[in-house]
């Protein structure tokens, strides 16, 4: 098969000149096109490898069948960040930097002429605005600009927003489906930004993933997420460890459930970690949507590593940073059903003292 596929664009050899007559030009020339555009989504995006199954303590997923954290593989955007990997069905991609590929790539479809990014929901932190106004779609000139030049498909369509507490949240909905099984699948990814990070405290990501729907149409806000694979993930750069000793720290955090882009659909609230002098430490607040809200108050910090958990509600979490200064995590909410699950994040309200 793979030699079939070469011939179509090979020279006139033997096997080529069967392939020709076999095939009329315009089926020939749509595999051309699908072989090229799988090739180099390949090469931009990462193939299909044995994933080691571990998360350096970076972050976690509701389902690793489907999403691992870790640290980002050299290729294609860079190596050593937080980032993830997806198994849509054909193995897992490599790892992902989400830094230096999604964000930053969709940050550049929205930016103004003073290359500020414009967001879709502009000033007003909760506004609900129609996601399928003036659309943006990343193509394979904005990631492999030659190559562009001469076959440029939308690889998706994507959306920039900065919600509440000034958190950015970066949406993909997958358009194009490569025939070569191991191209990867981003399927619909929400990829929110905690603020305020960055530098030496890295970068924390959390959001959430879905298979990308069969036969997507040009233009719309449905990311699948009602799909029975949904999940919710959160990852980052520099993971706190050891936060015995660390100061009280309130932080303002956002949370996602099945995200709408261009809908103010998130819970915000605030969150308190009372981290102290032992091995355990406790947590209190809320973060709210409307009358629905998860709670913090049964969730404990385990010093010692610089996680919390409320096995209760299915709630796991880390802390980033220096002294804390970011929080992430999710949670199932205990119900089973993963159209519930919740993924969260925020930084703290002092966090410039915290740097």
């Amino acid at each position: 098969m793979v030699f079939t596929v070469f011939s179509a664009f090979g020279r006139q050899q033997s096997g080529c000149f069967l392939f020709n007559n076999f095939f009329d030009k315009e089926t020939i020339m749509s595999m051309r096109k699908q072989t090229l555009l799988a090739a180099v989504l390949c090469g931009v995006f990462g193939v299909a490898v044995a994933d080691s199954g571990q998360n350096d303590g970076m972050g976690g997923t509701s389902n690793r069948q489907a999403v691992r954290t870790n640290k980002s593989d050299r290729l294609p955007f860079g190596a050593g960040q937080a980032g993830l990997s997806f198994n849509a069905g054909n193995g897992f991609s490599t790892t992902i930097n989400l830094e230096k590929g999604p964000v930053q790539h969709i940050r550049a479809k929205y930016n103004d002429r003073n290359q500020t990014p414009i967001p879709i929901n502009g000033t007003d932190p909760y506004a609900n605005v129609d996601g399928t106004r003036n659309p943006h779609y990343l193509t394979l000139k904005d990631v492999k600009p030659v190559i562009g030049w001469f076959y440029n498909p939308p690889l998706g369509q994507v959306w920039y927003e900065n919600r509440a507490h000034n958190t950015e949240v970066y949406s993909v909905r997958q358009m194009a489906n490569p025939a070569i099984p191991a191209a990867p699948k981003f399927g619909g990814l929400v990829i929110a930004k905690v603020p305020g990070m960055g530098g030496s405290n890295g970068n924390v990501f959390f959001g959430e993933w879905a298979p990308r729907a069969g036969n997507p149409p040009q233009n719309s806000t449905d990311l699948n997420m009602a799909d029975g694979k949904r999940t919710v993930w959160y990852v980052g750069d520099n993971p706190t460890g050891n936060t015995t000793g660390v100061r009280t720290a309130t932080y303002n955090v956002l949370g996602i459930n099945k995200h709408t882009p261009g809908q103010n659909d998130f819970y915000t609230g605030q969150v308190t970690a009372t981290f102290g002098s032992g091995i355990t430490g406790t947590m209190a607040g809320r973060i709210s949507r409307s009358s629905d809200h998860v709670d913090f108050d049964h969730a404990k910090i385990d010093n010692r590593n610089g996680t919390f958990a409320d096995p209760s509600q299915g709630m796991t979490g880390r802390f980033y940073g220096n002294q804390a200064a970011a929080m992430a995590g999710y949670t199932t909410r205990g119900t089973g059903n993963v159209g519930d699950d919740v993924a969260f994040g925020g930084s703290a309200t002092d966090i410039e003292t915290r740097k």
